[in-house]
């Protein structure tokens, strides 16, 4: 999850092995939000 992917909104930088579960969940959950924001936005 280090780089930008086709219909992702956001980039992450290198997790560390020990914090990967934990940045995943945060970085899911500000996705999600975005997409929202995007949404409403259009």
């Amino acid at each position: 999850m280090a780089h930008k992917k086709k219909g992702q909104l956001t980039t992450t930088s290198e997790w560390a092995k020990h914090l990967r579960k934990y940045l995943k969940r945060k970085f899911w959950k500000k996705e999600r939000k975005t997409g929202k924001i995007m949404i409403k936005r259009d």
